[in-house]
């Protein structure tokens, strides 16, 4: 409704059009005038009065066909009509309240109830009008509301998700650097999980990543970053051990152009690259001393200088350090500033070596078969029970990392077929390992009758698809120019085929 309100007269007869014309004249209303149903239903249309006043006794088009068409026209179906009669009998009325009327005025018109009426009818209308406007606003209200509910709903299906293999992007981040060490289902990595989950609702707190080479470091920083609201920034990552010294101020801090030679440009260091996001530092026990002291003012104050600059500027990063290092064993050296220590460690994660989570090989043997095999295009590669009996008996010094790469070669060598044990090109195996992992025939003591060592060398062959000197030291316990000849002995002899060379060299059953 306008903040004038149009009212609509509709009568055959120009006295009574010309006497309401009067009565209305000076209520501050906007008015039109029609003379047949014809004419009032198209100014009806046009301009959607807010009240019709629609005379009964009409040629063409009584009052009660208008107002029946008034009630199916989209536009006009709210509007409300008086009648306007000389017919007081009741029937009439009636007739008039079906067809959709909400009040009558008797003819002759008596001014004070015309205006009376109009006025009630007119308040009434606003107030209906502004009714369905409120019932728009809570539909639409109502609706946004259900959406926030919907949007909840699918934050927290997906917090499910994350809870059980964190986010989809940290697992885009693991398949991509090919070390998926939240692969399992062991005490130790569901603890693990559970440390990296509150890391990432804490994206302000520093973190000290220690763990061996190959259990996954890296993979934890950028799983801690990416589940983070840190995700949308930076995640940059510096190997501490691979920088020049003399060229780390400017890669962590920057340089201006012409600050020493080779500076043709201005150059943004690691901690404005990383301004909003993650600065993973791997390596940093090895990070030079000097560095180490410029390191600290930066995570003191936020302030990063470029080199040859005079002009600072305030990094809000996020720090993740990781090392393989005994960082306790270079504090006591003075080879690692204590204070530092303190300010990286803000929270501290000890990564697990794979042979603590030996439960978790045949998990990890699944998944490396399926993303591997399915880069090389071998579809549902298999493994023996041998083969998987004989990593889950490896002690594995390069952890998931070494693990991966052991079914990366086999998956070559077995060329489409079964992986066997044989196909496994373990590496670094001592033979104090090998005397504690060999489940076969082990020995009370050293066999010094060439016949019987043969066949123990023979059934164990048989039983695991392949052997090497290692093995045979440790399950003959002799020293190796003593499995040296007994090996190429049955390799002479027929009975075994050789595999590799040098130190690679393992035999199979013939």
């Amino acid at each position: 409704m306008s903040s004038i309100p149009l009212v609509l007269l509709v009568d055959d007869k120009p006295d009574n059009l010309d006497l309401l014309v009067n009565y209305l004249a000076e209520c501050g209303l906007e008015l039109k005038v029609a003379t047949d149903g014809e004419q009032g239903l198209e100014l009806a249309a046009e301009y959607v009065p807010d009240l019709i006043l629609l005379d009964v006794m009409m040629p063409g088009l009584n009052g009660y066909e208008v107002c029946d068409r008034l009630r199916n026209m989209p536009t006009t179906r709210h509007c409300p009509v008086i009648f306007m009669s000389a017919l007081n009998d009741t029937d009439s009325k009636v007739r008039g309240f079906d067809a959709g009327a909400v009040d009558f005025i008797s003819k002759p018109f008596q001014r004070p109830e015309v205006l009376a009426r109009i006025q009630a009818h007119l308040t009434i209308s606003q107030q209906k009008q502004q009714l369905r406007l409120k019932n728009q606003q809570l539909v639409q209200l109502n609706k946004e509301l259900q959406e926030q509910v919907n949007k909840r709903q699918q934050v927290e299906h997906a917090l499910q998700l994350a809870d059980e293999r964190l986010s989809a992007l940290s697992r885009q981040e693991a398949e991509h650097w090919g070390i998926d060490a939240f692969v399992g289902d062991s005490r130790v990595v569901v603890e693990l999980l559970e440390e990296v989950r509150n890391l990432q609702q804490a994206p302000d707190t520093n973190v000290l990543v220690l763990g061996e080479s190959g259990t996954g470091k890296e993979l934890v920083s950028r799983a801690i970053h990416f589940g983070s609201k840190r995700k949308l920034s930076a995640f940059v990552a510096v190997n501490c051990s691979a920088i020049p010294a003399e060229l780390a101020d400017a890669e962590f801090f920057g340089h201006v152009k012409g600050a020493y030679t080779g500076a043709t440009s201005d150059r943004s260091g690691y901690f404005v690259q990383a301004d909003g996001g993650t600065l993973f530092l791997d390596e940093i026990g090895d990070m030079p001393i000097h560095l180490q002291a410029k390191l600290l003012r930066v995570l003191e104050d936020g302030i990063v200088t470029p080199v040859g600059g005079r002009q600072s500027r305030r990094v809000n990063v996020r720090i993740v350090a990781a090392t393989n290092a005994d960082i306790s064993d270079k504090i006591r050296k003075q080879a690692f500033r204590q204070d530092l220590y303190f300010r990286l460690a803000g929270y501290q994660i000890q990564l697990p070596p794979l042979r603590e989570r030996l439960s978790d090989i045949p998990l990890l043997v699944d998944h490396f078969l399926t993303s591997l095999g399915r880069q090389m295009g071998k579809d549902y590669p298999t493994l023996t029970p041998q083969a998987l009996q004989a990593l889950q008996q490896y002690h594995y010094p390069g952890n998931v990392r070494e693990l991966k790469n052991l079914i990366e070669y086999a998956l070559i060598a077995s060329r489409g077929r079964p992986i066997g044990a044989h196909h496994l090109r373990f590496v670094d195996l001592s033979a104090e390992q090998s005397a504690v992992d060999l489940p076969y025939h082990e020995p009370a003591k050293p066999h010094s009758n060439t016949e019987s060592a043969e066949t123990l060398l023979m059934n164990y062959a048989n039983n695991t698809g392949r052997i090497d000197n290692t093995t045979a030291q440790a399950l003959l316990r002799v020293d190796h120019g003593r499995a040296s000849y007994l090996l190429k002995k049955l390799y002479k002899d027929g009975k075994l085929q050789k595999q590799g060379q040098r130190r690679w060299a393992f035999y199979i059953p013939a």
